[in-house]
């Protein structure tokens, strides 16, 4: 083998290693696209469940609160009936009381 050959065969295995090396980074930048698209869309079904759950837990609180908003209004009317009860069965005994001591500095 002459060295015309041996120079030839070198050139033919420096192209084969740069084709390899080509295609090896390509596989890279493929790999590194892939894991970067993967790595999104796993934050973006995360972000998506966290805010399932952020909302469920919401509308548990809301309802509690509704429920015990509904019922401080329930307690609240039945006292404020209460004290409105109790006013007028007062009222009554104070015009009684009145009358009656009109009536009595009116004998006097």
């Amino acid at each position: 083998m002459g060295k015309a050959e041996i120079l030839r065969e070198i050139k033919v295995a420096e192209e084969k290693v740069r084709s390899m090396i080509a295609e090896a980074e390509e596989g890279r930048k493929q790999l590194q696209a892939d894991g970067k698209r993967i790595a999104l869309q796993r934050t973006e079904a995360a972000g998506k469940e966290l805010r399932q759950q952020t909302d469920s837990k919401l509308a548990v609180a809301q309802t509690r609160i509704d429920e015990q908003k509904k019922r401080l209004l329930q307690e609240g009317q039945t006292r404020a009936d209460a004290v409105v009860s109790a006013a007028r069965k007062k009222m009554g005994d104070a015009e009684g009381f009145v009358l009656s001591e009109f009536e009595r500095a009116a004998d006097a």
